[in-house]
């Protein structure tokens, strides 16, 4: 656990587990198991924030992700420099996905 303290505004974020983190993102990613088995998806590193928001750092050389359910949802993505922010809903909770493409 971390504590992160802004302008008087204290954030407490809990670092979760890759176990942790695939149990997140597999409702968006139906190939994820055989993405992270062949190398293509490698964690990082993750956290959940008391508000239940999560933050994933991952690399990838190849990643689909796609909306499922009314539980799950992509809300936007952005590209910069060779990584990917990808807003969205997974299993209810909101969060961003960092992807490092690699």
């Amino acid at each position: 656990m971390f504590i992160v303290c802004i302008q008087s505004a204290c954030i407490v974020s809990k670092e979760l587990s890759a176990n942790d983190t695939w149990e997140i993102v597999k409702p968006v990613c139906r190939e994820l198991f055989e993405l992270v088995n062949e190398g293509m998806v490698k964690f990082v590193s993750a956290v959940e924030k008391t508000d239940g928001t999560f933050i994933i750092n991952l690399e990838s050389s190849r990643i689909h992700l796609a909306s499922r359910n009314f539980k799950d949802s992509i809300g936007d993505i952005e590209y910069d420099s060779g990584q990917m922010r990808i807003g969205l809903r997974a299993n209810g909770r909101p969060g961003n996905i960092f992807v490092k493409l690699t």
